[in-house]
């Protein structure tokens, strides 16, 4: 991330945040026990690296998306894994994107009972992804009363936070929303059953299944959206593509930062490894795909605040770019690592093969990359195929 000022002082907290938790030691036990203990999260949000999490309307820092991205991207290279806080930023990020009594509302209530503002987001399903229309988990009535049932997956966060915000298909109350409709349900309630999902990386996510089978739903539970739902929605992940290529970016330089370092230190039949050509062309690549990423995380994140006070969705063709390009080439730079490390780098003595599975996954994250390419070239040729109708207008 470029240097400013309040970048390089996100920076330095996040430093200060890593030096006392952030070990090899401690990430390797969270990955074990698929989640962050409790006075680390308490430490984290009761310092100055909890405001940049926040949105500024609710006691967070007042600063750009840029610099949120940057902290992602900064604690995810300490960690060499990709950590919780990833899941309650992009959890806020949608919290930023409601209206501001809905904010201020869902902050207070959850201050109260939690001490936090802590959810997951129920919104994937299978063969549904992030795409709203294929969503079957469905709200209706029976007898005066509100119920849910469906089957949400990959719920971040799903195992251990209280509530989560369920997307539905809702003819009864989302009518100005193209019938959909969201709710903040507690966990706790009759009906609804969690199931962790075993994935490959990225396991202090801590992903879980929620199964809802009838559940009563208070009216109160309805986020009011005012039609606008799917505008925030667009938002919401357009600003989570963010975070998740920030945080493939982190994993990208903590593999590279290993890799780098094991070839400038280990000898191999007499040479030292950095000395090797091919070693030297595969980090020389490396670099570059860093660089690539870091430029395409900002161009976004810019876009992203310039955007902000007008409410208005940041350029879909900055964010499908990004998302195509980021996570794939940060799982080329860990593969790459791998290769320089040799056989020990596929085993857990490093930390490259966690950081490959972690990056693979990214790949997958907040809508795929074969998706965005398609999403992508629409918007690319959006203004040739527009130039040519004004042609033949004239």
């Amino acid at each position: 991330m470029g240097m400013n000022e309040e970048n390089a002082h996100a920076i330095d907290v996040v430093d200060a945040f890593a030096k006392k938790y952030l070990t090899e030691e401690n990430v390797r036990q969270w990955i074990k026990s698929r989640g962050v203990p409790k006075l680390v999260y308490q430490d984290f949000y009761a310092s100055e690296l909890g405001s940049y999490v926040k949105p500024a309307n609710i006691g967070g820092k007042s600063c750009g998306f840029v610099e949120r991205a940057a902290v992602i991207a900064r604690l995810t290279e300490h960690a060499g894994a990709t950590l919780p806080f990833l899941s309650d930023m992009i959890s806020m990020a949608l919290l930023s994107t409601m209206r501001e009594l809905s904010q201020e509302e869902i902050t207070h209530d959850f201050m109260v009972r939690n001490g936090r503002v802590s959810f997951s987001q129920a919104f994937t399903e299978a063969n549904a992804g992030t795409d709203a229309s294929a969503v079957k988990t469905t709200v209706s009535l029976e007898d005066g009363g509100i119920y849910l049932d469906g089957r949400k997956s990959f719920v971040s966060n799903g195992q251990f936070a209280p509530e989560t915000l369920v997307l539905a298909s809702d003819p009864m109350f989302g009518g100005s929303d193209g019938g959909f409709s969201l709710w903040l349900v507690p966990l706790s309630r009759p009906g609804i059953a969690t199931y962790p999902l075993n994935a490959v990386g990225q396991e202090m996510l801590s992903a879980a299944a929620i199964e809802f089978h009838h559940v009563r739903l208070a009216p109160e539970w309805q986020i009011q959206t005012e039609g606008r739902l799917d505008s925030m929605l667009k938002r919401q992940y357009e600003l989570g593509r963010i975070l998740v290529c920030a945080s493939s970016l982190g994993l990208a330089r903590a593999a590279f930062n290993d890799a780098a370092k094991h070839a400038a230190t280990h000898m191999v039949k007499g040479r030292l490894l950095a000395s090797i050509p091919q070693v030297q062309e595969k980090l020389t690549n490396m670099e570059i795909k860093l660089r690539s990423m870091q430029s395409l995380v900002v161009d976004a994140a810019n876009a992203a605040d310039q955007n902000s006070e007008a409410g208005e969705s940041l350029s879909h063709l900055d964010s499908a770019l990004m998302k195509y390009y980021v996570p794939k080439a940060a799982t080329e730079v860990a593969d790459d690592a791998m290769q320089i490390f040799g056989a020990m780098g596929y085993t857990d003595e490093t930390r490259v093969s966690r950081i490959w599975r972690d990056c693979r996954g990214n790949q997958l994250a907040q809508g795929s990359d074969d998706i965005m390419a398609h999403v992508a070239a629409k918007f690319i040729m959006a203004e040739f195929i527009q130039a040519k109708y004004d042609e033949e207008d004239l």
